[in-house]
């Protein structure tokens, strides 16, 4: 069973976000949420406003409403929900708020919304193309720590403000594509930019979403390593490996040479040499065949 955790800035459920990104995953998803601010009171909540000097994080509640609330408070929340989830790609872990800057180590299937929008928007400034962003909060136009680029335009509209949600969709007219640069901007947000501006528009949750559906992919399709050592204790090692770790482990039980594996990878023969000798020292051997020889034993014992 395929579980995807959402951590979110504000209260939870968020069916309407959920049902969205579910649309663009394979059946048979079990779904997890936690919001930030679930356990906390009114009153609570309204002393968590941004400081002067944040940009803030706009965020939904159990009510619809939408309320700023400090990027600061909303950074540590979230290291405390993650504590202890991604472990393994069965049990990926959504970050689910743009803005969140800053987070430090976590598992490595937790998947952080900001650092997919940033890997999205610098694949569109490599491609050469001008990116506009439409943000739900003044602040965040001026104080955040997203990508610096001349060719990236960002306007302010709340998702629920359409005047102002046309006007961005205008001013961003000369945009190769526009990103609506918070999860709470749905399908009806993206279809009105979209023909206000007469230019590809691209929702958070659908960038999330791919991310999501390429990793678990990319694990099913490359999972060989993991399905061999299913049930037997080596399987308890494997999960304690860092994601570039199994990406070698992988490669390595597929025969490829580390130089194969460097430029399967894009990284240095050097680099791969690192992570292997991690790799098989979190595997309890020495050498690849002494791997191999444990997957083979692990066929015809699944106790080893």
């Amino acid at each position: 069973m395929q579980r995807l955790t959402f951590i979110t800035a504000g209260q939870s459920p968020r069916q309407d976000m959920i049902d969205e990104i579910l649309a663009h995953l394979p059946d048979g998803t079990e779904i997890v949420e936690q919001g930030a601010l679930d356990d906390l009171t009114p009153a609570e909540i309204m002393e968590l406003e941004p400081r002067p000097d944040e940009a803030g994080i706009a965020t939904t509640l159990k009510d619809g409403s939408i309320v700023a609330i400090s990027e600061s408070w909303l950074r540590q929340k979230i290291l405390e929900l993650c504590e202890g989830r991604g472990k393994t790609v069965n049990d990926l872990t959504v970050i689910a708020s743009t803005g969140v800057f800053d987070l430090g180590t976590t598992s490595p299937y937790v998947i952080h919304a900001q650092n997919a929008l940033d890997k999205f928007t610098e694949s569109i400034l490599i491609a050469g193309q001008k990116v506009g962003q439409i943000r739900p909060l003044k602040g965040q136009l001026t104080r955040g720590k997203e990508i610096r680029d001349s060719r990236v335009k960002s306007v302010y509209a709340p998702a629920y403000n359409q005047d102002a949600l046309l006007h961005a969709a205008k001013e961003l007219r000369d945009q190769d594509l526009i990103v609506l640069n918070s999860m709470g901007y749905d399908q009806q947000v993206m279809d009105l930019v979209r023909e206000a501006s007469g230019r590809p528009v691209v929702q958070m949750r659908r960038i999330i979403a791919g991310t999501v559906a390429k990793m678990i992919k990319q694990s099913r399709d490359t999972s060989s390593g993991a399905g061999l050592l299913e049930g037997s204790a080596l399987s308890q090692r494997l999960e304690k490996l860092t994601k570039r770790e199994n990406q070698v482990f992988e490669l390595l039980i597929k025969g490829f040479a580390n130089k194969e594996i460097a430029a399967e990878l894009g990284i240095s023969p050097r680099t791969v040499e690192i992570h292997r000798a991690r790799m098989l020292s979190k595997m309890g051997v020495s050498t690849g065949s002494e791997l191999m020889q444990l997957i083979v034993r692990n066929i015809s014992n699944a106790r080893i």
